[in-house]
């Protein structure tokens, strides 16, 4: 598979003694593997600086000089505030178009989905339920029963706002209202917690990212969090007139790249079969490229349609999503 990967490297004709900078939020160490691959394929080194704090404020410092050329990072409200602040640049690439789906693509081609996380309903794996709309988590037969994370956590943010890209600010209010009323108890911990919750039976139903519980599953928060995590299943969740909600990690061309063609052979890379597997196996994510090979632990989920709604669309309504969910109130 990396043999294909570097003949589509080698297409390009690339000098194979130029080296690039990736700045990643992405510790180094989850990048390393499938960056070890383009280098093998491509000959091009790549030199991977871990940005703790915000890449924002790194790349605004550096200005002009900044030695980066491909940034990546993890959320939608993360990637496209790349965009959105002037931070990229066009890719221009027909390579890219083909393999992204059109709404995992930035508006004017600044940036691009590599994976995604389904953001959906959990139970316990001997619930009856199969599949639910999101709307429906607002429903009185959830009354008492819902748990989640703090609704001001990005990854609900976002949710929210996927929620308003297809109904108005009004019903948002309404199903915020009834997610509230819904709740087991106030919002607290993480999506792991949520997961530990409904198997230890505090709450039948709740909200988390498929990454969260592929990664208990694997082992790598021990034992005792593996156990839990067996216990939940994912299922299939969708809006009424669309598909599942899917948060991603994204890569974009830095505005002031100094080998803005290299980088962008290094997303197009990124974007083969071999290449997806790698990476999205890493973080336990879904590929980007339905035909890139998943993670056993992540296939075992199941498959999820990620929605139709252009990401940069939903990221748009994030402001209105954060009023909407303070207005009801959560913590009270």
């Amino acid at each position: 598979m990396i043999a294909l990967a570097a003949a589509c490297v080698a297409a390009t004709g690339a000098s194979r003694a130029e080296k690039i900078t990736l700045y990643s939020t992405r510790e180094a160490a989850l990048v390393e593997p499938v960056a070890a691959a383009f280098t093998e394929a491509s000959g091009i080194s790549l030199k991977i600086v871990f940005v703790e704090d915000s890449l924002v404020k790194r790349l605004a410092s550096e200005g002009e000089a900044s030695p980066a050329d491909v940034l990546l990072t993890i959320g939608l409200d993360k990637t496209t505030q790349l965009s959105t602040r002037g931070l990229t640049q066009a890719y221009a690439s027909s390579r890219l178009e083909q393999a992204v789906p059109a709404n995992l693509r930035g508006s004017d081609a600044q940036w691009i989905a590599l994976a995604v996380r389904p953001r959906v309903v959990m139970a316990r794996k001997d619930s009856g339920l199969r599949a639910i709309d999101y709307e429906d988590l607002a429903g009185p037969q959830w009354r008492g029963k819902l748990c989640m994370r703090s609704p001001l956590h990005q990854n609900n943010v976002a949710l929210v706002a996927a929620y308003l890209a297809h109904h108005s600010e009004a019903a948002t209010e309404a199903w915020l209202a009834g997610l509230k009323a819904n709740l087991a108890h106030k919002p607290d911990g993480k999506d792991n917690d949520v997961i530990r919750k409904i198997a230890q039976r505090a709450c039948e139903i709740g909200i988390g990212n498929t990454v969260a519980l592929a990664q208990l599953r694997d082992g790598r928060e021990g034992a005792e969090w593996s156990a839990w995590a067996l216990e939940v299943k994912a299922v299939s969740s969708t809006f009424k007139d669309g598909g599942t909600h899917v948060n991603l990690t994204g890569a974009a061309i830095a505005k002031h790249a100094p080998h803005p063609a290299l980088a962008r052979q290094f997303l197009e890379f990124l974007v083969t079969p071999a290449a997806q597997r790698i990476f999205a196996a890493a973080e336990l994510e879904y590929p980007v490229l339905p035909a890139a090979e998943r993670a056993p632990i992540v296939a075992e989920m199941g498959s999820f349609i990620a929605d139709a709604t252009p990401v940069d669309e939903i990221a748009a309504h994030q402001q209105a999503a954060i009023a909407l969910i303070k207005k009801v109130g959560f913590d009270e």
